[in-house]
């Protein structure tokens, strides 16, 4: 038996704390809400979680939601995540993973256990993807982006939506076969008309992928070639990667929004309801 599996067999059986003792990185992966906002406290279970270069399998421990590891060398790794059952978009995260070696020697030895850096604790927040159910009073977003009739994976989406009165933003990206889900948990009925106001327009941006990315992306696949941290990048790494598009917009009758004046069409949300939208891009 790999010493591997040796420490997580002894620490399965213990309390949480036994886990971030011999692990050397915990994934927490919650759900994205919105930029204004910070994702839902609740860790999302069921995920498919790995570490690209490496056969380990992280532990799931339901009373932290963490998706422990505790073989990874030390160095920058990239965490892929999937989730099984379509109710979240693919993500990539980064993370350096520290040197606790020592420890383990220490733990094997039954010696004092020495000062080492504590174990990497990077979070993702995911994005719900168009499989999900939704709440019922969620407004939302959704559709397939789509050029020349073809699905475009991997567009980057954001939208302008409000929270609590106050401006904010909620984005995303299409996933591998095109589709797209923007949940806006901040839209309601504006109460301040009579009668109250029920339908929003917001303003859409859309970021193809640059061609060397989108034939990435379908060469090795969605979530093999899916940039890490692909909402946090610097407007220089993003532009190298991403470019703006002008669109289009049909919604779920056929009828096509087209841009008005040289600006690309709004998207119209209403208050509690979720609404097709399909992206389509101008050549």
């Amino acid at each position: 038996m790999a010493v591997t599996d040796t420490l997580l067999d002894w620490a399965a059986h213990h309390t949480p704390d036994r886990i971030a003792a011999v692990g050397v990185m915990a994934v927490r992966a919650r759900r994205y809400l919105s930029e204004g906002a910070a994702p839902a406290l609740e860790s999302i279970p069921n995920l498919r979680v790995r570490v690209r270069g490496h056969a380990e399998r992280p532990f799931w421990h339901a009373s932290t939601g963490l998706y422990g590891f505790l073989g990874l060398p030390p160095g920058e790794v990239r965490i892929e995540i999937e989730d099984p059952a379509g109710r979240w978009q693919a993500q990539a995260i980064s993370a350096l993973v520290p040197d606790r070696s020592a420890l383990r020697l220490a733990l094997e030895k039954g010696s004092a256990l020495p000062a080492v850096p504590a174990p990497a604790y990077p979070e993702a927040a995911l994005r719900p993807a168009p499989a999900i159910a939704l709440a019922p009073g969620l407004s939302a977003i959704w559709g397939v982006v789509r050029e020349a009739g073809r699905a475009v994976a991997g567009a980057l989406l954001e939208c302008d939506t409000v929270r609590n009165g106050l401006a904010d933003r909620v984005t995303g990206t299409s996933g591998a076969d095109g589709s797209y889900l923007l949940v806006l948990p901040g839209e309601a009925l504006d109460r301040s008309h009579s009668p109250p106001h029920t339908r929003f327009a917001r303003d859409l941006t859309v970021r193809a992928p640059r061609p060397a990315l989108a034939a990435a992306l379908a060469r090795e696949g969605f979530i093999a070639a899916l940039p890490a941290n692909v909402f946090a990048l610097s407007m220089a790494a993003r532009d190298a990667l991403f470019t703006p598009q002008d669109f289009q917009l049909r919604d779920a009758a056929g009828v096509v929004h087209p841009p008005v004046g040289g600006h690309n069409p709004q998207a119209t949300i209403a208050a509690g309801e979720r609404v097709r939208l399909d992206i389509e891009l101008s050549p």
